[in-house]
């Protein structure tokens, strides 16, 4: 099963899950699936697990795939922090943690996924990697002042999606699909090759929702 498979899939079971206005979009999901693939991630931090659309589909794509990814996240909502064991299917792996700050000292991640807002942002330097990506869901624009801030020699990509939300899930279906910042905190060649890449396709999709209205 490709990864654009496992993403929709995804979205599909928290479409009709209660508390779906915490879900991310399907685009949201595939991105970050892409993001998995294309970087083989192995360790992973989630800012605001929410009720678990992301964590829960990419375990599923981890099995899929035979790999064994490092999960931490972080929430402190407690209708999520109810939710998150009944919706995702390897709960027992994430480390879980109210914020930041709690997370142990001299742990790195891959991929930091924010899906929310947390008060110890300005720590986020310390838990990452040389080659760290970021990828901040739906357009926060506050957290993304922040973290040029914090990463002046970062690039930053917008990524959309070329098509409108499904007609199933809580997202209106006459309005465009989610998207999502890509922020790459230290590029090597790799990683300017994909921004450029990615900025070049989010321009192309502008241009596109421009003429479909």
């Amino acid at each position: 099963m490709d990864y654009k498979t496992i993403a929709k899939a995804g979205y599909k079971k928290f479409a009709f899950v209660e508390g779906n206005q915490y879900i991310a979009s399907e685009y949201a999901l595939i991105k970050i699936l892409e993001l998995v693939k294309d970087f083989k991630v192995k360790s992973i931090l989630e800012v605001g697990l929410g009720i678990g659309s992301i964590s829960d589909t990419i375990f599923h794509y981890a099995r899929q795939n035979g790999l064994d990814i490092q999960y931490t996240g972080t929430e402190a909502n407690d209708y999520c922090l109810d939710a998150l064991p009944k919706n995702v299917v390897d709960y027992h792996k994430i480390e879980l943690y109210n914020e930041m700050s709690q997370i142990k000292q001299g742990s790195t991640f891959d991929l930091i996924i924010v899906d929310g807002s947390d008060d110890s942002f300005q720590k986020i330097a310390g838990y990452c990697k040389a080659d760290t990506v970021i990828f901040i869901e739906g357009y926060r624009g506050v957290q993304i002042v922040q973290f040029m801030k914090i990463f002046p020699n970062s690039l930053r990509a917008e990524t959309i999606s070329p098509s409108k939300n499904p007609a199933y899930g809580p997202f209106p279906a006459d309005r465009w699909g989610g998207g999502g910042q890509l922020i790459f905190t230290n590029p090597g060649l790799y990683q300017k090759w994909y921004w450029l890449i990615e900025k070049g396709n989010s321009f192309i999709k502008n241009r596109m929702r421009k003429f479909k209205g």
